[in-house]
């Protein structure tokens, strides 16, 4: 399956620095409460509009798990970033 197009996180995640923070072996660091370092200086903000429209998608389709929904949402941010 192409990247881009994928719903779920998939492997590659950890805790980080406590039970709310996760970074993934790409280098995104998300909260779970919906904010996303995609890189150094680029954090993109889940609850402002128009990220927040799908942000919400990607959790409905993670069946409404908030960590997985984020966690799948910043993977796909940084498909769409990096072309």
């Amino acid at each position: 399956m192409d990247q881009s197009k994928r719903l779920r996180p998939g492997p590659g995640w950890r805790s980080f620095a406590n039970q709310a923070v996760f970074q993934h072996e790409s280098g995104i660091r998300i909260h779970v409460y919906g904010l996303a370092g995609v890189e150094k200086d680029v954090l993109l903000n889940g609850k402002l509009w128009p990220e927040s429209r799908m942000l919400d998608w990607f959790i409905r389709v993670n069946g409404g798990n908030r960590r997985r929904g984020v966690m799948a949402w910043a993977l796909s941010r940084l498909n769409t970033r990096k072309g």
